[in-house]
Protein backbone atom coordinates (compact mmCIF):
# COMPACT_ATOMS: atom_id res chain seq x y z
CA UNK A 1 0.00 0.00 0.00
CA UNK A 2 1.35 3.45 -0.94
CA UNK A 3 1.60 6.15 1.78
CA UNK A 4 1.40 9.91 1.47
CA UNK A 5 5.02 11.16 1.00
CA UNK A 6 4.78 13.38 4.09
CA UNK A 7 3.70 10.47 6.32
CA UNK A 8 6.23 8.11 4.80
CA UNK A 9 9.19 10.46 5.26
CA UNK A 10 8.42 11.27 8.88
CA UNK A 11 7.65 7.65 9.69
CA UNK A 12 11.11 6.74 8.45
CA UNK A 13 12.72 9.57 10.43
CA UNK A 14 10.87 8.49 13.57
CA UNK A 15 12.01 4.95 13.09
CA UNK A 16 15.63 6.00 12.66
CA UNK A 17 15.50 8.25 15.72
CA UNK A 18 13.94 5.50 17.84
CA UNK A 19 16.77 3.19 16.82
CA UNK A 20 19.44 5.52 18.21
CA UNK A 21 17.80 7.42 21.06
CA UNK A 22 18.80 6.42 24.55
CA UNK A 23 17.35 7.31 27.91
CA UNK A 24 19.07 10.34 29.43
CA UNK A 25 21.56 10.43 26.54
CA UNK A 26 23.42 7.53 28.27
CA UNK A 27 24.79 5.46 25.40
CA UNK A 28 25.65 2.66 27.82
CA UNK A 29 21.94 1.83 27.84
CA UNK A 30 21.92 0.84 24.19
CA UNK A 31 22.52 -2.79 23.31
CA UNK A 32 25.14 -3.16 20.62
CA UNK A 33 23.82 -4.41 17.30
CA UNK A 34 25.66 -5.89 14.37
CA UNK A 35 28.98 -6.87 15.98
CA UNK A 36 31.29 -8.45 13.44
CA UNK A 37 30.96 -11.74 15.32
CA UNK A 38 27.33 -11.54 16.41
CA UNK A 39 26.91 -12.36 20.06
CA UNK A 40 29.77 -14.88 20.05
CA UNK A 41 33.40 -14.05 20.82
CA UNK A 42 36.16 -13.71 18.27
CA UNK A 43 37.80 -17.04 17.53
CA UNK A 44 40.97 -18.15 15.77
CA UNK A 45 43.06 -21.31 15.65
CA UNK A 46 46.24 -19.27 15.04
CA UNK A 47 47.24 -19.75 18.69
CA UNK A 48 45.59 -21.54 21.62
CA UNK A 49 42.43 -19.45 22.22
CA UNK A 50 42.39 -17.77 25.63
CA UNK A 51 39.74 -17.12 28.28
CA UNK A 52 39.95 -14.79 31.28
CA UNK A 53 38.05 -15.18 34.55
CA UNK A 54 39.05 -12.62 37.16
CA UNK A 55 38.13 -10.33 40.04
CA UNK A 56 39.79 -7.38 41.67
CA UNK A 57 38.23 -5.53 44.58
CA UNK A 58 39.69 -2.19 43.49
CA UNK A 59 39.85 -0.59 40.04
CA UNK A 60 41.97 -2.17 37.34
CA UNK A 61 44.88 0.01 36.23
CA UNK A 62 45.29 1.15 32.64
CA UNK A 63 48.06 -1.41 32.13
CA UNK A 64 45.83 -4.16 33.50
CA UNK A 65 42.99 -3.11 31.19
CA UNK A 66 45.42 -3.24 28.26
CA UNK A 67 46.24 -6.82 29.25
CA UNK A 68 42.59 -7.80 29.63
CA UNK A 69 41.71 -6.32 26.25
CA UNK A 70 43.76 -9.10 24.59
CA UNK A 71 41.20 -11.73 25.63
CA UNK A 72 38.19 -12.48 23.40
CA UNK A 73 36.06 -13.70 26.33
CA UNK A 74 36.18 -12.33 29.89
CA UNK A 75 34.13 -12.98 33.02
CA UNK A 76 34.40 -10.43 35.82
CA UNK A 77 33.83 -12.39 39.02
CA UNK A 78 31.69 -11.65 42.07
CA UNK A 79 34.14 -9.44 44.01
CA UNK A 80 34.96 -7.04 41.16
CA UNK A 81 35.08 -3.44 42.39
CA UNK A 82 33.45 -4.10 45.78
CA UNK A 83 35.85 -1.84 47.68
CA UNK A 84 34.91 1.14 45.56
CA UNK A 85 31.13 0.66 45.64
CA UNK A 86 29.46 -2.58 44.56
CA UNK A 87 30.01 -5.40 42.11
CA UNK A 88 27.63 -3.97 39.53
CA UNK A 89 29.41 -0.61 39.34
CA UNK A 90 32.80 -2.29 39.54
CA UNK A 91 31.95 -4.68 36.72
CA UNK A 92 30.64 -1.91 34.48
CA UNK A 93 33.69 0.26 35.09
CA UNK A 94 36.04 -2.61 34.24
CA UNK A 95 33.97 -3.68 31.24
CA UNK A 96 33.87 -0.17 29.80
CA UNK A 97 37.62 0.14 30.25
CA UNK A 98 38.17 -3.06 28.26
CA UNK A 99 35.64 -2.11 25.58
CA UNK A 100 37.37 1.25 25.04
CA UNK A 101 40.48 -0.73 24.12
CA UNK A 102 38.86 -3.66 22.31
CA UNK A 103 35.18 -3.26 21.36
CA UNK A 104 35.08 -6.88 20.13
CA UNK A 105 35.94 -8.39 23.53
CA UNK A 106 32.92 -10.22 24.97
CA UNK A 107 32.35 -9.50 28.64
CA UNK A 108 30.18 -11.53 31.01
CA UNK A 109 28.55 -10.38 34.25
CA UNK A 110 28.87 -12.97 37.03
CA UNK A 111 25.64 -13.95 38.74
CA UNK A 112 25.12 -16.83 41.14
CA UNK A 113 22.00 -18.93 40.79
CA UNK A 114 21.46 -19.40 44.59
CA UNK A 115 24.19 -17.71 46.66
CA UNK A 116 24.05 -14.11 47.87
CA UNK A 117 27.76 -13.32 48.10
CA UNK A 118 27.14 -9.75 49.25
CA UNK A 119 28.93 -6.72 47.86
CA UNK A 120 26.05 -6.35 45.43
CA UNK A 121 23.63 -3.47 44.97
CA UNK A 122 20.94 -6.10 44.43
CA UNK A 123 21.49 -7.65 47.87
CA UNK A 124 19.71 -4.72 49.52
CA UNK A 125 16.64 -5.33 47.37
CA UNK A 126 16.73 -9.05 48.17
CA UNK A 127 16.46 -8.34 51.89
CA UNK A 128 13.10 -6.63 51.34
CA UNK A 129 11.50 -9.82 49.95
CA UNK A 130 9.60 -11.86 52.55
CA UNK A 131 11.18 -15.29 53.03
CA UNK A 132 13.82 -14.64 50.37
CA UNK A 133 16.55 -16.63 52.11
CA UNK A 134 16.53 -20.42 52.17
CA UNK A 135 15.85 -22.03 55.54
CA UNK A 136 16.96 -25.35 56.99
CA UNK A 137 14.44 -27.71 58.57
CA UNK A 138 15.08 -26.22 62.03
CA UNK A 139 14.04 -22.77 60.81
CA UNK A 140 17.55 -21.29 60.72
CA UNK A 141 18.96 -19.82 57.53
CA UNK A 142 21.25 -22.14 55.63
CA UNK A 143 24.73 -20.65 55.24
CA UNK A 144 27.56 -21.32 52.81
CA UNK A 145 29.85 -22.65 55.53
CA UNK A 146 29.71 -23.22 59.28
CA UNK A 147 31.23 -19.89 60.31
CA UNK A 148 29.88 -17.90 57.37
CA UNK A 149 27.10 -15.32 57.18
CA UNK A 150 26.69 -15.89 53.41
CA UNK A 151 23.19 -17.18 52.72
CA UNK A 152 21.26 -18.81 49.86
CA UNK A 153 18.28 -17.14 48.22
CA UNK A 154 15.22 -19.23 47.41
CA UNK A 155 14.59 -19.24 43.65
CA UNK A 156 11.56 -21.38 44.36
CA UNK A 157 9.78 -18.09 45.13
CA UNK A 158 8.43 -16.08 42.17
CA UNK A 159 9.45 -12.77 43.79
CA UNK A 160 13.03 -13.97 44.14
CA UNK A 161 13.16 -15.08 40.52
CA UNK A 162 11.80 -11.68 39.48
CA UNK A 163 14.51 -9.99 41.59
CA UNK A 164 17.20 -12.14 39.94
CA UNK A 165 15.96 -11.28 36.45
CA UNK A 166 15.71 -7.58 37.26
CA UNK A 167 19.36 -7.34 38.30
CA UNK A 168 20.51 -9.39 35.31
CA UNK A 169 18.45 -7.27 32.92
CA UNK A 170 19.87 -3.99 34.26
CA UNK A 171 23.39 -5.24 33.62
CA UNK A 172 22.68 -6.81 30.24
CA UNK A 173 21.05 -3.58 29.05
CA UNK A 174 24.44 -1.89 29.28
CA UNK A 175 26.42 -1.74 26.05
CA UNK A 176 29.59 -2.99 27.76
CA UNK A 177 28.05 -6.29 28.92
CA UNK A 178 27.66 -9.07 26.36
CA UNK A 179 26.29 -11.85 28.50
CA UNK A 180 25.94 -13.50 31.86
CA UNK A 181 27.91 -16.17 33.69
CA UNK A 182 25.65 -18.34 35.86
CA UNK A 183 27.41 -20.12 38.72
CA UNK A 184 26.54 -22.82 41.30
CA UNK A 185 24.12 -24.81 39.14
CA UNK A 186 25.70 -27.94 40.56
CA UNK A 187 24.56 -27.04 44.08
CA UNK A 188 20.95 -27.16 42.96
CA UNK A 189 21.27 -30.29 40.83
CA UNK A 190 23.17 -32.53 43.28
CA UNK A 191 20.52 -33.22 45.93
CA UNK A 192 23.02 -34.08 48.66
CA UNK A 193 24.16 -30.50 48.91
CA UNK A 194 20.94 -28.94 50.16
CA UNK A 195 19.21 -32.03 51.54
CA UNK A 196 22.12 -33.42 53.56
CA UNK A 197 24.74 -30.70 53.95
CA UNK A 198 22.38 -27.76 54.44
CA UNK A 199 19.53 -29.74 56.07
CA UNK A 200 16.86 -28.24 53.83
CA UNK A 201 13.53 -30.06 53.88
CA UNK A 202 12.58 -32.27 50.93
CA UNK A 203 9.52 -30.17 50.01
CA UNK A 204 11.45 -26.91 50.06
CA UNK A 205 14.31 -28.44 48.06
CA UNK A 206 11.88 -29.68 45.40
CA UNK A 207 10.44 -26.18 45.18
CA UNK A 208 13.98 -24.85 44.76
CA UNK A 209 14.65 -27.27 41.89
CA UNK A 210 11.34 -26.42 40.24
CA UNK A 211 12.20 -22.73 40.56
CA UNK A 212 15.59 -23.40 38.98
CA UNK A 213 13.90 -24.86 35.92
CA UNK A 214 11.51 -21.93 35.70
CA UNK A 215 14.34 -19.41 36.06
CA UNK A 216 16.38 -21.07 33.31
CA UNK A 217 13.31 -20.95 31.07
CA UNK A 218 12.92 -17.21 31.73
CA UNK A 219 16.62 -16.55 31.10
CA UNK A 220 16.47 -18.50 27.85
CA UNK A 221 13.37 -16.68 26.63
CA UNK A 222 14.39 -13.14 27.62
CA UNK A 223 18.17 -12.98 27.27
CA UNK A 224 19.65 -15.53 24.92
CA UNK A 225 18.67 -14.00 21.61
CA UNK A 226 21.06 -11.06 22.19
CA UNK A 227 23.37 -12.21 24.99
CA UNK A 228 25.79 -15.01 25.78
CA UNK A 229 24.45 -17.20 28.60
CA UNK A 230 27.34 -19.24 29.97
CA UNK A 231 26.79 -21.73 32.78
CA UNK A 232 29.04 -23.63 35.15
CA UNK A 233 27.15 -26.74 34.10
CA UNK A 234 29.28 -29.50 32.50
CA UNK A 235 30.34 -31.87 35.29
CA UNK A 236 31.13 -35.58 35.08
CA UNK A 237 29.36 -36.15 38.41
CA UNK A 238 25.98 -35.41 36.80
CA UNK A 239 24.13 -38.31 35.18
CA UNK A 240 24.71 -37.16 31.61
CA UNK A 241 27.63 -34.87 32.37
CA UNK A 242 25.29 -31.85 32.50
CA UNK A 243 24.39 -32.13 28.81
CA UNK A 244 20.69 -32.46 29.70
CA UNK A 245 20.71 -28.80 30.79
CA UNK A 246 22.92 -27.40 28.04
CA UNK A 247 19.98 -26.40 25.84
CA UNK A 248 19.47 -23.47 28.27
CA UNK A 249 23.04 -22.21 27.78
CA UNK A 250 25.34 -21.04 24.99
CA UNK A 251 28.15 -22.98 26.60
CA UNK A 252 29.84 -24.07 29.78
CA UNK A 253 32.63 -23.03 32.09
CA UNK A 254 34.78 -25.89 33.40
CA UNK A 255 36.20 -26.32 36.87
CA UNK A 256 36.70 -29.31 39.16
CA UNK A 257 37.46 -31.36 36.07
CA UNK A 258 39.78 -33.76 37.92
CA UNK A 259 37.84 -34.03 41.19
CA UNK A 260 36.30 -37.48 40.96
CA UNK A 261 33.35 -38.28 43.24
CA UNK A 262 30.94 -41.15 43.84
CA UNK A 263 33.54 -43.91 43.95
CA UNK A 264 34.47 -43.47 40.27
CA UNK A 265 38.20 -43.71 39.51
CA UNK A 266 39.86 -40.46 38.51
CA UNK A 267 40.69 -41.60 34.95
CA UNK A 268 37.12 -42.85 34.36
CA UNK A 269 35.68 -39.66 35.83
CA UNK A 270 37.86 -37.56 33.55
CA UNK A 271 37.05 -39.69 30.50
CA UNK A 272 33.36 -39.01 31.12
CA UNK A 273 34.08 -35.29 31.45
CA UNK A 274 36.10 -35.28 28.23
CA UNK A 275 33.27 -36.98 26.36
CA UNK A 276 30.70 -34.48 27.67
CA UNK A 277 32.96 -31.55 26.76
CA UNK A 278 33.56 -32.92 23.26
CA UNK A 279 29.83 -33.37 22.74
CA UNK A 280 29.11 -29.78 23.83
CA UNK A 281 31.92 -28.34 21.70
CA UNK A 282 30.78 -30.23 18.61
CA UNK A 283 27.32 -28.73 19.07
CA UNK A 284 28.91 -25.30 18.66
CA UNK A 285 28.74 -24.46 22.36
CA UNK A 286 31.26 -22.12 23.97
CA UNK A 287 33.78 -23.88 26.23
CA UNK A 288 35.59 -21.82 28.88
CA UNK A 289 38.04 -24.46 30.09
CA UNK A 290 40.07 -23.85 33.25
CA UNK A 291 42.51 -26.08 35.11
CA UNK A 292 44.53 -25.23 38.19
CA UNK A 293 48.32 -25.04 38.17
CA UNK A 294 48.82 -23.87 41.75
CA UNK A 295 50.76 -26.91 43.00
CA UNK A 296 53.21 -26.65 40.12
CA UNK A 297 53.77 -22.96 40.87
CA UNK A 298 54.68 -23.84 44.47
CA UNK A 299 57.55 -25.95 43.15
CA UNK A 300 59.19 -23.03 41.37
CA UNK A 301 61.74 -22.39 44.16
CA UNK A 302 61.90 -18.79 43.01
CA UNK A 303 62.59 -19.67 39.37
CA UNK A 304 61.15 -17.62 36.53
CA UNK A 305 57.88 -18.98 35.13
CA UNK A 306 59.48 -20.09 31.88
CA UNK A 307 62.15 -22.03 33.81
CA UNK A 308 59.76 -23.86 36.13
CA UNK A 309 59.75 -27.46 34.84
CA UNK A 310 56.88 -28.51 37.10
CA UNK A 311 54.79 -25.64 35.75
CA UNK A 312 55.73 -26.47 32.15
CA UNK A 313 54.65 -30.10 32.63
CA UNK A 314 51.38 -29.14 34.33
CA UNK A 315 50.52 -26.50 31.73
CA UNK A 316 51.27 -28.94 28.90
CA UNK A 317 48.95 -31.49 30.53
CA UNK A 318 46.20 -28.91 31.01
CA UNK A 319 46.60 -27.59 27.46
CA UNK A 320 46.56 -31.13 26.05
CA UNK A 321 43.28 -31.78 27.89
CA UNK A 322 41.85 -28.61 26.41
CA UNK A 323 43.02 -29.35 22.86
CA UNK A 324 41.52 -32.85 22.97
CA UNK A 325 38.05 -31.34 23.51
CA UNK A 326 38.38 -27.96 21.75
CA UNK A 327 36.32 -26.88 18.76
CA UNK A 328 35.39 -23.45 17.45
CA UNK A 329 34.46 -21.16 20.39
CA UNK A 330 36.59 -23.10 22.90
CA UNK A 331 38.88 -21.01 25.14
CA UNK A 332 41.52 -21.99 27.71
CA UNK A 333 42.72 -20.57 31.04
CA UNK A 334 45.40 -22.22 33.21
CA UNK A 335 44.67 -20.90 36.71
CA UNK A 336 46.74 -19.85 39.67
CA UNK A 337 43.89 -17.95 41.34
CA UNK A 338 41.02 -15.83 40.07
CA UNK A 339 41.76 -12.83 42.23
CA UNK A 340 44.15 -9.97 41.56
CA UNK A 341 45.44 -9.55 45.10
CA UNK A 342 48.52 -7.73 46.36
CA UNK A 343 49.98 -8.99 49.63
CA UNK A 344 53.04 -7.39 51.15
CA UNK A 345 53.54 -5.36 48.01
CA UNK A 346 53.67 -8.51 45.87
CA UNK A 347 51.06 -9.91 43.49
CA UNK A 348 49.91 -13.28 44.86
CA UNK A 349 48.41 -14.38 41.51
CA UNK A 350 51.61 -15.43 39.75
CA UNK A 351 49.99 -15.78 36.32
CA UNK A 352 48.37 -12.35 36.34
CA UNK A 353 49.67 -10.14 33.53
CA UNK A 354 51.69 -13.09 32.19
CA UNK A 355 51.58 -14.78 28.79
CA UNK A 356 52.88 -18.34 29.03
CA UNK A 357 55.05 -19.70 26.20
CA UNK A 358 52.36 -22.08 24.86
CA UNK A 359 50.17 -19.08 23.96
CA UNK A 360 52.92 -17.64 21.78
CA UNK A 361 53.27 -20.74 19.59
CA UNK A 362 51.36 -21.17 16.32
CA UNK A 363 48.65 -23.83 16.57
CA UNK A 364 46.62 -23.92 13.36
CA UNK A 365 43.27 -25.68 12.89
CA UNK A 366 42.69 -29.31 13.90
CA UNK A 367 43.09 -31.96 11.20
CA UNK A 368 40.23 -33.95 12.70
CA UNK A 369 38.72 -35.06 16.03
CA UNK A 370 40.75 -36.66 18.81
CA UNK A 371 41.27 -40.41 18.86
CA UNK A 372 41.02 -42.48 22.07
CA UNK A 373 42.79 -45.71 23.01
CA UNK A 374 42.01 -46.61 26.60
CA UNK A 375 43.08 -43.62 28.67
CA UNK A 376 45.31 -42.21 25.92
CA UNK A 377 44.10 -39.51 23.53
CA UNK A 378 45.82 -38.04 20.49
CA UNK A 379 44.97 -35.25 18.09
CA UNK A 380 46.68 -33.43 15.26
CA UNK A 381 46.69 -29.69 14.61
CA UNK A 382 48.41 -27.91 11.75
CA UNK A 383 51.42 -26.98 13.89
CA UNK A 384 51.05 -29.24 16.93
CA UNK A 385 50.66 -32.92 17.80
CA UNK A 386 48.81 -33.58 21.06
CA UNK A 387 49.29 -36.68 23.22
CA UNK A 388 47.42 -37.13 26.50
CA UNK A 389 47.41 -39.88 29.14
CA UNK A 390 44.75 -39.18 31.77
CA UNK A 391 45.75 -42.22 33.85
CA UNK A 392 49.35 -41.09 34.30
CA UNK A 393 48.33 -37.42 34.10
CA UNK A 394 50.84 -36.54 31.42
CA UNK A 395 50.37 -34.42 28.32
CA UNK A 396 52.79 -33.72 25.50
CA UNK A 397 52.58 -30.98 22.89
CA UNK A 398 54.94 -31.43 19.96
CA UNK A 399 55.22 -28.14 18.08
CA UNK A 400 56.41 -27.80 14.50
Amino acid sequence: MSLHPFISTFAIIALLVSSFVCVGADTSKLKEQGSAHGKYPEFSWDHIPRYMHVWKQTDFTGEELDYLAQFPLITFEKATGVRGSNVQKGTLKAARGVKARNPEAKILYYKNIVIDWGGSAASKELKTIQGAYLQSKDGSHATFSQNSSIQFFDIGLPDVRAWWMKDARRMLDDLSIDGIFIDANIKVLVDGYFLRQKKVGAEQYQRLKDGYGQLLTQIDAEFRSDNIVLGNIIRARLKNGGLDYLSYFDGSYFEGFEHNVGGVSRPDYMAKGIEAAQTAARQGKILAFTLGVQEALKQSNGAELDRNEALRARVNYAAALFLIVAEKYSYFLPVDQMGVVTRGGKQSNQLWMQTLPIFKKRLGPPKGPATKNGYIYTREFEHCSVWLDIEKEVGELTWR
